[in-house]
């Protein structure tokens, strides 16, 4: 398998320390209509889990795969992250990220050439894996920025 597993756990650990760490007051601070507040950046993350999650394992089902798109600004709109409590969004986001962390780990090297049909073209189940991370650590980023600017 080609996953740096040591560093997704390390992505996942520490950026749970820093969500911990936030004051609860600045998480719902909307600095505009179209930036996130630190809840909604984190709702994002728990939705990107959570698409993941299916992808993650029906590609072990199947060799190839193909689901709905994902329009975040209505489900950002829908599930009403502002109006959550901090500390749920946290434990959520962190319980989703260790199922995942435990479903890569179990998937079996033949699995790992499944294909998902994204709009964007074909893309191995490798890849996906690899690709989460890769858009966690933007999103960290973005979280950071966000959290500057408050």
């Amino acid at each position: 398998m080609n996953f740096d597993m040591e560093n997704f756990k390390e992505i996942v650990s520490s950026f749970h320390e820093r969500l911990l760490a936030v004051p609860v007051e600045r998480t719902s601070i909307v600095l505009g209509p179209d930036k996130w507040s630190l809840k909604e950046i984190v709702g994002h993350l728990i939705d990107s889990a959570s698409n993941n999650q299916q992808r993650f394992v029906r590609l072990q089902e199947e060799r190839s795969l193909s689901l709905p798109g994902y329009n975040q600004e209505n489900w950002i709109r829908i599930q009403r992250y502002n109006s959550m409590n901090w500390k749920d969004l946290v434990s959520l986001w962190r319980l989703m990220n260790s199922l995942l962390l435990h479903i890569i780990e179990g998937i079996p090297g033949e699995c790992l050439e499944h294909t998902y049909q994204s709009p964007d073209g074909p893309v191995s189940l490798e890849w996906l894996v690899n690709d989460y991370f890769r858009h966690l650590r933007d999103h960290v980023k973005h979280f950071e920025k966000r959290y500057s600017e408050l």
